[in-house]
Formats: structure tokens, sequence, C-alpha cells
């Protein structure tokens, strides 16, 4: 296949993906979902009453589960080795969360934690000095939408 056909199916399949677009025949190879096209029952036999499984099948960081646990390990990773500044947590998938990353992403991108043991008091106000706040993650490195926090890796 020639590279600028390859493209050009590869974004048709992303867009029928994140738009769950069920009128496009290649959607039903972007993550195994739903009824096949009826073309698949015509041409390939697919069984009648059929469907493919989609409960662990979406693509990528769009495993909304896979997402939880990823924030999970990186706060973990964060929190076992944070005195040591050397140290990056990143979030890495095939793919981003093209659908999900409104709800399970976006929202975390810039948050930042800190220990209790790093709260100071300056006028009877308590606070944590920016060096000792971390992100939840520093990096997600995906083949698109990548979050890179303008670092060279």
């Amino acid at each position: 296949m020639k590279r600028s056909k390859f493209i050009k199916t590869w974004n048709s399949a992303k867009i029928a993906y994140i738009k769950k677009d069920r009128q496009n025949p290649i959607f039903f190879i972007t993550n195994a979902c739903g009824s096949p096209p009826k073309e698949a029952s015509k041409l390939d036999g697919w069984p009648q009453r059929s469907v493919i499984s989609d409960s662990k099948t979406s693509a990528g960081m769009d495993r909304t589960d896979d997402i939880k646990k990823a924030v999970y390990q990186v706060l973990k990773i964060g929190i076992t080795h944070q005195s040591q500044r050397n140290y990056k947590t990143a979030i890495i998938s095939n793919l981003p969360a093209y659908r999900h990353q409104d709800d399970y992403v976006r929202p975390f991108v810039n948050v930042l934690w800190g220990n209790e043991a790093d709260i100071e008091s300056i006028n009877n106000k308590a606070f944590i000095s920016r060096e000792k706040l971390n992100y939840i993650f520093d990096y997600i490195i995906t083949l698109d939408d990548t979050i890179l926090r303008g670092d060279k890796i």
C-alpha cells in the first residue's frame, strides 16, 4: 500500500472511531465492537445475530479501566520516587483517549499533588512551594495527541 493511501485509510479509521460512525464500514475494524456491516454476513459468512464483544475492546486509552489504572500507577511511581527529581511519569499507549479524553484525561492534565509534610506556613496561610508539587503524570506518549510539557524526550 502506498504511504499516502495508508495515511488516508488511517485517518478515515480514526475519524470513524471517534465519531462512532457505523455507516462507515471501516468503523467495524477500529475497535471490534457492535454488529458488523451487512457485507460481512454476505461476503464473509458472519453468523446471523452475532456481534463482536465491546466490553473490553476499545482502542488504546479509550479503555477507561486502563486510564484509571494508569493514573494510579503514575501516582504510585510519583509518590515512591518523588524525592528523586530525575524521575518522570508517563502514560504510554498506542492511541490516545479519542472518545474519553474530555472525561478521563483533560481534567487531570494540569492537576498538581503534594504531601502534607511539605506544607509551609507564612502569615497564617498554608502552602506548598511549586518545587514540591508534582503533576499526576509528566507525559502522555501516544502515536497522536501527546502531552510532553515542552520537554524533549
